[in-house]
């Protein structure tokens, strides 16, 4: 559904005369390829949550490995690590943020200089240590290298969106859920109208302003995500959500309720409603389908005969038959 989501998107803008210049995704291999083969001129970027996220799994796989432990601490500094050369370089430079990030292996064992060409020398000022630096050619040493030095990583890391990301896409997804949850059943129409509900919906709300208290202090929240495995969040708390989109609709229905039933056209007759996708299916005739799953459980004609000579080899040969057959007599 993401490919077929992305080429209909994709004529979609063709055909308003639109240039897509920049479009972040995942990691989606085949999309990647489609895009590097349909559209040559469009630079592709990943979204930095999405490689992320691959990087903290590996490296919470390697701190449970023995000799390993003195690795957890760094994890999240890792991560924020990834995030700062993403969005600390320019676009379109990503030998210099894989440089960056390259660097993060000999920073993590107290060494802030000599990383490289595109990135010599680490930009952070006096450090204050909080963490035990890492030991050089120690086992966490050797595999967080392998980790960060990864060549199918580092072509990801490339590739990063320092400018845009898919979260707000993600957040309307979630939102779509709300209006249409995926737990029932729509019609096509219904479905297209819960769409355009959470459409409506989100335009109104999604850039809401954070709340302030009374004295004008803004508002925030602490959260537990499972995701963070006891580790915490804090989100900022947006002002109450507002539905003025409703009472245009409810404008919409009433004028179009005073109209004649010559002049109202249904939704039915505007929206080019396609087939059921079990339409194109050969369907079987019913009786030869029954007939078919019957004949799974049908009697096997035996003769006593038959079961007496094969007896005399295999005298368990009689029970088996009736295991096996429970409607057989024997």
């Amino acid at each position: 559904m993401e490919m077929e989501g992305l080429k209909r998107m994709v004529e979609l803008l063709i055909s308003w005369d639109l240039d897509v210049g920049v479009l972040v995704t995942d990691r989606h291999r085949q999309i990647a390829k489609w895009i590097r083969e349909n559209m040559p001129n469009t630079r592709h970027c990943y979204d930095i949550w999405h490689v992320a996220k691959s990087i903290g799994k590996k490296l919470k796989a390697i701190v449970k490995h023995k000799d390993c432990e003195d690795l957890k601490p760094w994890v999240q500094s890792i991560i924020n690590h990834l995030y700062w050369a993403a969005v600390s370089t320019p676009p379109g430079e990503g030998e210099l943020l894989v440089a960056k990030w390259k660097s993060v292996e000999r920073h993590i064992q107290n060494i802030h200089k000599d990383h490289g060409d595109l990135f010599p020398i680490c930009t952070h000022g006096q450090l204050q240590r909080q963490k035990k630096w890492l030991k050089q050619s120690s086992r966490s040493a050797v595999k967080l290298e392998e980790v960060v030095n990864n060549k199918s990583l580092l072509k990801d890391i490339a590739m990063l969106s320092g400018e845009h990301q898919t979260s707000k896409v993600e957040a309307f997804h979630s939102l779509i859920i709300q209006f249409a949850p995926k737990m029932y059943v729509f019609s096509y129409i219904g479905m297209l109208c819960r769409n355009l509900l959470a459409g409506l919906h989100w335009n109104e709300n999604s850039s809401r302003p954070i709340a302030t208290t009374q004295v004008g202090a803004e508002r925030y929240a602490v959260r537990y995500p499972k995701y963070k495995a006891g580790g915490h969040v804090v989100k900022k708390i947006a002002t109450e959500p507002t539905y003025r989109y409703v009472d245009d609709l409810i404008r919409e229905v009433v004028a179009g309720c005073r109209q004649t039933p010559d002049e109202r056209t249904p939704l039915s007759v505007t929206v080019d409603v396609p087939p059921f996708l079990c339409d194109e299916l050969e369907k079987p005739d019913k009786e030869e389908a029954i007939a078919k799953h019957r004949s799974r459980f049908g009697v096997i004609p035996v003769t006593m005969d038959e079961v007496l000579a094969v007896q005399s080899w295999d005298p368990g040969y009689t029970a088996r038959l009736c295991i096996g057959w429970g409607h057989l007599r024997c």
